[in-house]
């Protein structure tokens, strides 16, 4: 049986479920995980890290996973896109998220985390970059094209 630190020695110590979910669009044979800085998440050994499962809700790929964590739990952790044998493909930009499991929850109780992936935008004179080709779902977005219009055509300068 594997400890995942919610007991010591024979004294049980209050424990909460953590739940992630992220809608995101893979290909075949790619997975999503999240690998975090708590042995639980990986240590940021995305190796180790907790690989997330697929379900479709309408139009959306929701990846999710759960685990138990103690009480006052708190974490550093992102998102990565791994093949099969867990090989990063591609990961989340921008600063680490970070969770502290609030006071009051219940021995037992869940946490959802709902989350979007991060993207990274950068800005470079009349020029916005994004790494949408690495995000196939925002490519045909109004919001996106607005972006890229109005920065193509206007006088903008950072």
């Amino acid at each position: 049986m594997v400890n995942l630190g919610l007991f010591s020695g024979n004294k049980p110590v209050k424990s909460a479920i953590v739940s992630f979910r992220i809608p995101y669009y893979t290909q075949w044979g790619q997975s999503l995980l999240v690998c975090g800085s708590e042995p639980v998440l990986g240590s940021w050994n995305v190796k180790n890290g907790l690989l997330l499962s697929p379900f479709h809700q309408g139009d959306e790929l929701i990846w999710c996973g759960r685990i138990p964590v103690p009480a006052g739990f708190g974490c550093e952790y992102s998102y990565y896109v791994v093949d099969n044998e867990r090989n990063v493909l591609r990961w989340e930009s921008g600063k680490k998220r970070k969770m502290l499991l609030p006071d009051g929850v219940q021995d037992g109780g869940l946490m959802e985390l709902h989350d979007l992936w991060q993207l990274t935008w950068m800005f470079c004179y009349d020029k916005l970059f994004l790494e949408y080709d690495k995000h196939p779902m925002f490519r045909s977005c109004d919001v996106l094209s607005s972006l890229f219009t109005f920065f193509s055509s206007s006088s903008w300068r950072p």
